[in-house]
């Protein structure tokens, strides 16, 4: 009997170190630590942060960090990209440790690359051949000659990782 009342009390404390563990990062002033998180998103992604709006902590279903409205520059400025939503799956010990900021992948939702054609070449370096997870939900894509329209690609999802690896579905001639 002491032995099952032993058990609901570690389970308990167990229950309450992992909310407080996930719920704790809502606090953050994530301002503070937008330097950090941009420098790494130009290290390890190629994306030059120009502006963005605001960063928050999401607990559930999957910790992860999701910043609106940003705008960027892939790899130096080949491409414009906007984003209104950019999820930043954290691992775990990043989510307190920002010194030493870690993800496991990235998931851009609603977005628009506008690229030339001379830099297309990129987008294949960059993202098809990138062993960082990256994940685009709803990407329209338009490729310009100089400032001629070439072709407009609608409502992408891609994946770089997984099942569903380098498999583009969009619309096209719409």
């Amino acid at each position: 009997f002491k032995f099952i009342f032993f058990l609901r009390y570690l389970f308990a404390i167990f229950f309450v170190a992992m909310v407080l563990f996930l719920f704790i990062p809502h606090f953050f002033d994530y301002k503070k630590k937008e330097e950090i998180i941009k420098s790494y998103l130009s290290q390890n992604y190629n994306l030059d942060i120009i502006k963005l709006d605001s960063i928050k902590f999401i607990s559930f279903p999957t910790p992860n960090l999701e910043i609106d409205n940003l705008i960027s520059n892939f790899s130096s400025g080949r491409a414009n990209l906007e984003v209104k939503k950019l999820k930043i799956y954290p691992k775990l010990l990043s989510i307190y440790n920002y010194d030493n900021f870690k993800a496991k992948k990235i998931k851009l939702e609603n977005s628009q690359i506008v690229i030339d054609i001379k830099n297309i070449s990129f987008i294949k370096k960059n993202i098809f051949d990138s062993n960082k997870r990256i994940n685009f939900k709803n990407l329209d894509l338009e490729i310009k000659d100089n400032k001629n329209h070439i072709i407009n690609i609608q409502n992408i999802n891609f994946f770089n990782y997984g099942y569903k690896k380098n498999t583009i579905e969009g619309k096209i001639f719409y």
